[in-house]
């Protein structure tokens, strides 16, 4: 008994020393240079995000914060790379919609990763709007013609994306599960060419990211119908979210969140979580969000939580829809 009352002591004491450690570990931390994965190349959207963020957690905590870019395999490369990466609050990602569509769209017999299981939440930053786009000349001058046109001769209007289950892809197939019309997917390599072939009168519409389309927007080569999210987007007030244009309810972008490694001491997650929420709401960030036509958005990392794993079930559906 005696045995056991002094092994029960120093797993109380152990566990007590765990503890008054937690808030040693955040006050330590960091102490050596932080990476950031990037899931996409240099000078994409995502990277500018990635860079920013870098540079002013770096001012604030007094250490050196990188980014590391691993493109390829649509994004893939970067989350297995941080899956695998150590939970010591060295090593984080900064994720967009491939979070949820890498382990949905996965034909493999095991997916890549967990949403959920592998990735620690930290903080939301932003949101990137997406537009529902037409060529100047196109017969659709609203987001109602374009409705109509659908509904009247499903299959006719040809719409294009970036390939099979990226998020222009799924914005069309939710556009035409909600309001009921049909139109007939185009899938390309990438982006630019989708748009530029919307814009070249090929292809119908698009659905693109606001940092892609609004240079050609504003140049007067494509023509925006509605954007996708909630709200209509400071860069383009005067065009109605497709909610207001006839499809209510509807609301498809992509978030901006920050995840480290599952495992992360909660007191590493929490510094970090408050220095990115600061650096959000800095004006600063607001000018460069601007500039970028993103939508900030802030959110900490316990509301995170939560948060995921209603984007898993929403993208779920999104992913049943779009494979019938």
């Amino acid at each position: 008994m005696a045995c056991t009352r002094r092994s029960m002591l120093k797993v109380a004491t152990s566990a007590a020393c765990v503890v008054a450690a937690r808030p040693v570990l955040a006050q330590q931390y960091p102490a050596r240079t932080v990476k950031i994965i990037v899931p996409a190349g240099a000078g994409t959207g995502i990277d500018a995000v990635t860079r920013f963020f870098a540079e002013h957690l770096g001012k604030r905590l007094g250490q050196a914060f990188v980014t590391d870019n691993r493109p390829g395999a649509g994004g893939l490369l970067g989350y297995t790379g941080l899956t695998k990466s150590a939970p010591d609050g060295y090593t984080l990602i900064l994720t967009g919609i491939p979070l949820y569509l890498l382990p949905l769209m996965s034909e493999a017999p095991q997916p890549p990763f967990d949403s959920q299981k592998d990735f620690a939440p930290v903080a939301r930053v932003a949101r990137i709007p997406l537009a529902i786009v037409v060529e100047p000349d196109s017969p659709h001058k609203t987001m109602k013609d374009l409705l109509q046109a659908m509904a009247k001769n499903p299959g006719d209007v040809t719409y294009s994306s970036q390939g099979v289950g990226s998020t222009a892809h799924l914005c069309a197939v939710v556009l035409n599960d909600m309001s009921r019309t049909k139109g007939r997917h185009i899938p390309y390599k990438e982006s630019a060419m989708a748009t530029t072939d919307v814009v070249a009168g090929r292809i119908g519409f698009t659905c693109q990211s606001s940092a892609a389309v609004i240079p050609l927007i504003q140049s007067g080569k494509l023509r925006a119908l509605g954007v996708t999210n909630a709200r209509r987007w400071k860069a383009l007030p005067d065009v109605p979210t497709v909610a207001e244009a006839g499809v209510p309810g509807f609301d498809v972008s992509s978030q901006l969140d920050f995840m480290a490694p599952v495992g992360t001491p909660e007191p590493i997650l929490k510094l970090l979580s408050e220095e990115i929420e600061r650096i959000v709401k800095s004006p600063q960030y607001e000018e460069f969000c601007d500039k970028q036509a993103l939508a900030p958005e802030s959110m900490n990392y316990k509301t995170l939580v939560p948060e995921v794993a209603r984007e898993v079930e929403r993208w779920k559906r999104i992913v049943a829809l779009a494979r019938g």
